[in-house]
């Protein structure tokens, strides 16, 4: 659909102007005052309140409906999140949707990467294009959300100014000013742009090499877990941005907390079978790729036996997850059930038994196939 340009200047002038204000005064600042601990303070508090209200609420609750949530934390990101100055929620999601629809399509992904680094990065923000709100009639019946769309302005900057408060009642206002407003904008806006550039350009694709997104450990910490971008994009409804547990993403351990306090619930999640399947997966077309330079006699003979490994590990898994929502199933109906339930779920709980131990055969298996074709396919390359 036809775009047309919107306050490109505007744009220009905000996002080139706030990094060299801060370039320029923050060195200043720090040279001739030093940094008091009110102002380290609450340019960490407002960064990390208002990178949260981001991810949380504009990308994993709005956008892609991860999980639902209580109005008074709905209230909570969309006033946070207007202190991004990243546009509305309804505006930010519009665009956000469109780019997991049409994602590395140069015309319709507002920030593909295909167009360049430092376009995903910021210069179509720079550009200023007006695309129409377009799949989100959902967030459209939320009143909050129509609210934060009509005042987002005045909203962000009531709550981006909160350091100058505090600097108001500590005689601190110009510090305040530069470390908690001005130097806290542009770190928001550039750990969110990362996401669009270094996370489509840089990093691993363990699960799907479909599009551009990949994940990256190293942009986790600044991004509050959004750096496993190759898991976003493969299951983006998912309200973790890393399934492992010990994956830096304090995004999901926030809605967990929300979620054991009543503020939210229904947490969607793909089951850890399916993940793993889509690991198998990616690793067997890489192990593939290495058949190109064999002969056709040892890539047949390869081949057969890389798919056979495969094809056991995802049986296996698919096994297991049957009996998994199966015992799930029962335990959620023992009610209605009564005595019939416990036989039913200690049956299924023997099954399920059976079926780890099958898959860790077939595990075992798999890393074992994994090791030897590639040492097979090296051989056949080599000679």
């Amino acid at each position: 659909m036809a775009t047309r340009a919107r306050r490109s200047l505007l744009n220009t002038l905000f996002l080139a102007g706030t990094l060299v204000l801060a370039v320029v005064l923050v060195p200043l600042k720090l040279v001739l005052q030093g940094l008091r601990w009110s102002e380290a303070g609450m340019l960490v508090l407002m960064f990390v309140l208002i990178g949260l209200a981001i991810t949380v609420g504009y990308h994993r609750l709005f956008s892609h409906r991860a999980f639902q949530a209580a109005w008074p934390l709905r209230l909570a990101v969309l006033l946070l999140g207007a202190a991004a100055f990243e546009n509305s929620a309804l505006w930010w999601c519009s665009d956000h949707r469109r780019h997991h629809r049409f994602v590395d399509d140069p015309a319709e992904d507002p920030y593909a990467i295909s167009r360049g680094f430092w376009h995903a990065h910021w210069l179509w923000v720079m550009e200023g294009e007006v695309r129409p709100l377009a799949q989100v009639a959902d967030l459209q019946a939320d009143p909050l959300v129509r609210w934060q769309h009509r005042h987002h302005f005045w909203i962000g900057a009531a709550v981006a100014l909160a350091p100058v408060y505090v600097g108001l009642a500590t005689g601190d206002v110009w510090g305040q000013a530069v470390m908690g407003v001005l130097l806290r904008i542009v770190l928001t806006h550039h750990s969110t742009f990362l996401i669009n550039s270094a996370a489509h350009r840089f990093g691993s694709q363990p699960f799907s090499d479909a599009t551009s997104a990949r994940d990256n450990g190293f942009l986790a910490p600044f991004t509050f877990g959004e750096g496993y971008h190759n898991f976003h994009h493969h299951w983006p409804w998912d309200y973790r941005n890393a399934p492992r547990w010990y994956q830096w993403d304090p995004g999901k351990w926030l809605i967990s907390a929300f979620a054991w306090v009543g503020l939210a619930r229904g947490l969607r999640r793909i089951p850890a079978t399916e993940i793993r399947r889509a690991r198998v997966a990616m690793e067997a077309r890489r192990l593939t790729s290495l058949l190109a330079p064999a002969g056709p006699v040892t890539c047949d003979g390869l081949l057969e036996r890389l798919m056979a490994a495969k094809a056991r590990v995802d049986e296996a898994l698919a096994a297991f997850q049957a009996h998994r929502e199966t015992f799930d199933l029962l335990n959620r109906q023992r009610t209605l059930l009564g005595r019939t339930a416990g036989d039913l779920r200690r049956a299924a709980r023997a099954q399920g038994k059976a079926d780890r131990t099958r898959f860790r055969a077939a595990w075992t298996a798999w890393k074992a196939t994994r090791s030897w074709f590639g040492r097979q396919a090296h051989q056949g390359s080599a000679g």
